[in-house]
């Protein structure tokens, strides 16, 4: 009798995945869960090579991974320091003693305030790495970028207990499976046909290490996109746990909620939250193979196909 694997193996890859999810929790089950982890890695691994043939792809075609989010930090540092925040009622104070006499004229002008003095001198400080990371990102291969990319980090076995500890319950296969073959890939940059700078049309792929993703759980623990899914999340005993900034964030713009899912979880896979597209974690792995990590251009009446054909040619299916 074929296997789980050898039938995926085989081409039925959605319909062996299918039949994982709709086994619900049941896929713990032994012996079931140890050929369901063995599709699970299956599918992580075949991630990890097209993600690595991505990277190299696009670097060819000028795509630039990291640089532009350094950029947008080091713009939003050179404001501060030039545009110092004013907080009305402090400005009022000192305006009143301008008038009464009990300050001089100057100390309407923030620039001279002690204050701002202390805080310019953080943010160049904060400048420097900044610089000096922009720099070596001109050099550096994307791969070796652990802006870009970075293997399974050595705690990861640990992260998994941490969080299956705060949640109360386990972690999806797909989730497992990836923390252990892949890690962590972001795709945020910019290119002028494919990802240009300020457009959040491409929404490229983003999926957030471990490590992260235990950050600020008290936080955003039960936060949902709205009340009624609130208040079932807080009925089925789930937690928040954000996976990726959203399309509007990558592009570094404003606006919408971050991409999360609801742990715990027992079952094969876990649906992603507030993302324009319904889908689970696999699905949207596997949308984004479809669209050479972007997507996003699945909205667009007049998507980039031919640079997204050269970068889907020969990818591993999912």
């Amino acid at each position: 009798m074929a296997t789980y694997l050898d039938r995926y193996l085989a081409g039925e890859r959605v319909e062996v995945w299918n039949e994982l999810i709709a086994l619900g929790d049941a896929v713990r089950r032994k012996p079931v869960q140890v050929a369901a982890t063995r599709v699970a890695d299956e599918i992580m691994r075949r991630a990890r090579q097209n993600i690595e043939t991505l990277i190299a792809r696009l670097s060819a075609m000028g795509y630039r991974f990291a640089a532009p989010a350094i950029e947008r930090e080091l713009a939003q540092i050179d404001k501060q320091i030039s545009e110092p925040p004013v907080n009305s009622y402090g400005y009022h104070r000192i305006q009143q003693a301008v008038a009464e006499g009990k300050m001089p004229s100057s100390a309407l002008d923030l620039k001279d305030n002690p204050a701002y003095q202390a805080m310019v001198a953080q943010l160049r400080r904060q400048k420097i790495p900044l610089m000096a990371e922009l720099e070596r990102t001109a050099t550096m291969p994307p791969i070796e970028n652990p802006r870009v990319y970075y293997e399974p980090e050595p705690g990861t076995e640990k992260h998994f207990k941490t969080i299956e500890k705060v949640t109360k319950g386990p972690l999806p296969l797909s989730l497992r499976s990836w923390y252990r073959q892949v890690g962590y890939v972001s795709f945020v940059g910019s290119h002028p046909v494919l990802n240009p700078d300020g457009v959040a049309t491409a929404d490229p792929l983003l999926v957030r290490p471990v490590a992260e993703i235990l950050m600020g759980v008290p936080i955003v623990s039960l936060v949902a996109e709205n009340m009624e899914d609130l208040d079932r999340a807080r009925r089925n005993g789930k937690t928040a746990f954000t996976l990726s900034t959203n399309d509007l964030s990558k592009a570094g713009l404003a606006g919408g909620m971050p991409y999360r899912f609801w742990l715990p979880e027992a079952s094969a896979d876990v649906e992603l939250r507030n993302l324009w597209r319904q889908t689970t974690f696999v699905g949207y792995l596997r949308h984004a193979f479809e669209w050479g990590g972007f997507p996003g251009w699945e909205r667009d009446p007049s998507p980039p196909r031919d640079l997204i054909g050269e970068l889907t040619q020969g990818l591993l299916p999912i």
